[in-house]
């Protein structure tokens, strides 16, 4: 059973630190990005949106990321786009310096852990480009996630796991003991697609939903997590023309 090791937290003001610490161990956690009530606010928004999201049976459109896991797409409205919870100058910021000026949203949904769901295995989300040849190590990211909890990530209700510099296929990086983060409502964490990683248990008694965006440079597509069928990135037809070119790959709810 994990321990929380501290991975120390960047602030908000320092969005030139955040992406030297997510180059560098290949995640980093920026602390409080938005007010505690605008994320109340978001979470109760998609909990309104998405009644199906308290019971996976009922999907017909998601990634089974594993028992009581799941990842499905989360439709943009207009109320959700208003929260600037999708438009964060330091988030930006951060992705531009990560991704360059031209990056994208890929997918926009949410990861959801179900109370008593166990741990997975470790794993890359993917984001290899040339995998038989061994330069990935040492090429810069070509997708990241950004994870935004809907409640606190503590220790007991399911936090993430990181095995820091694995992204650069380090032996020891890979082989050593993983940092689980705590991420407190208003926070985000990022981390490169290469990165090893693992969902802890969720021992605690309530579900733990994470919104969660893909950027990636403009080339890249996720061909790995989603079947033919799956929606990544959905906006309802009156926010479509509100996106912006980043979000030029959403489809109408």
């Amino acid at each position: 059973m994990e321990g929380v090791t501290p991975l120390s937290p960047v602030s908000a003001s320092e969005p030139g630190e955040a992406a030297q610490a997510l180059r560098r161990d290949g995640v980093v956690v920026i602390a409080d990005l938005w007010p505690r009530g605008v994320m109340e606010q978001v979470a109760m928004l998609v909990s309104a949106a998405h009644p199906e999201f308290a019971d996976k049976a009922s999907l017909t459109d998601l990634f089974d990321n594993g028992k009581g896991r799941f990842i499905a797409p989360i439709t943009i409205s207009v109320e959700l786009l208003e929260t600037g919870v999708l438009a964060h100058p330091v988030l930006e910021q951060v992705l531009e310096d990560t991704l360059g000026p031209g990056f994208l949203i890929e997918a926009f949904g949410m990861l959801m852990a179900e109370a008593g769901c166990p741990a997975q295995e470790p794993h890359r989300d993917g984001g290899l480009l040339f995998p038989e040849t061994g330069l990935d190590r040492l090429l810069p990211p070509a997708s990241v996630t950004v994870a935004i909890p809907l409640v606190d990530v503590g220790a007991e209700n399911g936090p993430t796991a990181f095995r820091p510099g694995s992204h650069r296929f380090d032996e020891a990086a890979e082989q050593a003991e993983p940092v689980v983060p705590l991420i407190p409502l208003g926070s985000a964490a990022i981390w490169d697609f290469r990165v090893l990683h693992h969902g802890c248990a969720n021992r605690s008694e309530a579900p733990r939903p994470v919104l969660y965006l893909t950027a990636s440079r403009p080339f890249w597509f996720d061909h790995k997590n989603f079947g033919e069928g799956n929606r990544r990135l959905v906006a309802d037809a009156d926010v479509i023309a509100d996106l912006g070119a980043r979000f030029a790959r959403a489809e109408r709810a």
